[in-house]
């Protein structure tokens, strides 16, 4: 994304230019003078690799544990998904699956609904349906880092 940028100092000089900003991965700092299509600017972390074959039980286990309750919703989301942007999925589902692992997941709170739509991995379209937005994978880079 390219962007203009003006800014004032304290003597009152102005500065103006254009900048190239491109996103970055949260937790990972960029170096100092980065060019654009400088690939050394930031150390990426590899995405883990999502298996929505496994139970999800097994999803959530290797996923979710040691996170938030908004992270683990988000998950749960996205296993119920299958990853896929923009699937309807019924809160009831939500919690009816998430109740059958609360030794894993501890108790659902619907405040964690709240909070994973504040970060913008979900969004609900109506009342009780939830579906994954296109930032999904916040979650996961929040659950690494």
């Amino acid at each position: 994304m390219r962007v203009q940028v003006t800014l004032t100092d304290r003597s009152g000089a102005v500065f103006a230019g254009e900048v190239e900003l491109r996103p970055t991965t949260p937790g990972v700092r960029v170096r100092k003078n980065a060019r654009p299509g400088d690939n050394r600017s930031a150390a990426r972390p590899a995405a883990p690799q999502l298996d929505f074959t496994l139970n999800e039980r097994a999803f959530m286990k290797a996923h979710g544990r040691g996170s938030s309750g908004k992270k683990k919703f988000a998950l749960l989301v996205e296993y119920l998904a299958k990853g896929k942007v923009g699937v309807d999925i019924q809160l009831g589902d939500v919690q009816r699956r998430w109740s059958k692992m609360t030794s894993l997941l501890g108790n659902f709170n619907r405040k964690f609904t709240n909070d994973a739509e504040e970060d913008g991995w979900v969004d609900t379209r109506k009342k009780g349906v939830y579906m994954l937005t296109t930032s999904w994978k916040g979650a996961l880079a929040a659950e690494n880092g």
